[in-house]
């Protein structure tokens, strides 16, 4: 079955070591017939999310930077890869922002055992 896959690149060098393993996940996908787009942070900022909960009560994010232009990239994916080189080992500040930001696009799921936006 053919997948809409989105890599979400964290790193900070063009040419560094993340980059060229996403280059060959991507190619390794797209041979295996899935569809695949690279989205560079570094091209797209993304800050981390404030807590306001604006996005609660049905108005836009008060953020004013490049997620909401790849909420419909999120949206529209079967499969989500974070590509990100270890700093201090974990994920890079940039992955977590745009991590965090998920809580913008989290839909209420009215029979949740926990009784929280789960979907």
């Amino acid at each position: 079955m053919r997948k809409n896959i989105l890599i979400v690149m964290g790193g900070g060098r063009p040419r560094g070591n993340t980059a060229q393993l996403v280059d060959a996940f991507a190619r390794g996908a797209e041979a295996a017939g899935h569809m695949v787009e690279s989205v560079s942070l570094v091209k797209n900022e993304v800050k981390g999310c404030l807590g306001c909960n604006a996005c609660r009560y049905g108005k836009p994010c008060v953020q004013r930077d490049a997620f909401n232009s790849l909420i419909p990239k999120v949206k529209s994916a079967d499969c989500i890869v974070f590509a990100s080189p270890l700093y201090f080992w974990t994920v890079s500040a940039r992955i977590k922002a745009f991590i965090e930001r998920f809580y913008c696009i989290a839909e209420e799921d009215p029979d949740s055992p926990l009784g929280r936006y789960e979907r």
